[in-house]
């Protein structure tokens, strides 16, 4: 017997948006499946081919996604984010030091950049731009010593 329950058009339209309420303050598909218990992820990618309405609801709370992980971006970089360094010597604390955990929310900026820029990769990605009127050709590269580069 399937885990899974039969679910009427009333109760598919009730999921539906309580997925969706989720996707669009951050959550996963994947998670918030899970987190409800309510449906398959076939089963939910089903309903949205079935029903255009559902698939409209669905492409909304994406696009809400999207602006909340700007946000998101935007809280963590403007935030402090604190981390306790404690020194030990002899197996006693004798320090510690709080200070702004940089490198921790560097880390959460460049994921939340790179899943931008995965979900609309023409208002968040990368630009590249080609150059077609370039006339000369690139006849060598020189490679140079890090260290020679370095010092001053």
């Amino acid at each position: 017997m399937s885990k899974y329950l039969k679910y009427t058009e009333e109760q598919k339209q009730d999921a539906v948006m309580r997925i969706c309420e989720e996707i669009s303050i951050g959550a996963s598909l994947t998670e918030t499946l899970n987190k409800y218990g309510a449906v398959s992820v076939p089963s939910f990618h089903y309903w949205l081919k079935k029903n255009p309405e559902f698939k409209d609801m669905y492409t909304v709370a994406q696009k809400h996604r999207e602006q909340f992980f700007f946000d998101e971006i935007i809280r963590i970089a403007g935030s402090e984010e604190p981390t306790a360094v404690k020194k030990y010597r002899n197996g006693e604390l004798y320090e510690t030091i709080v200070r702004d955990n940089v490198e921790s929310r560097r880390l959460k900026i460049n994921a939340l950049k790179w899943c931008l820029g995965k979900m609309n990769p023409n208002k968040y990605g990368e630009k590249v731009i080609v150059d077609n009127e370039t006339q000369t050709a690139i006849t060598s590269i020189k490679f140079i010593d890090i260290n020679d580069a370095t010092t001053d």
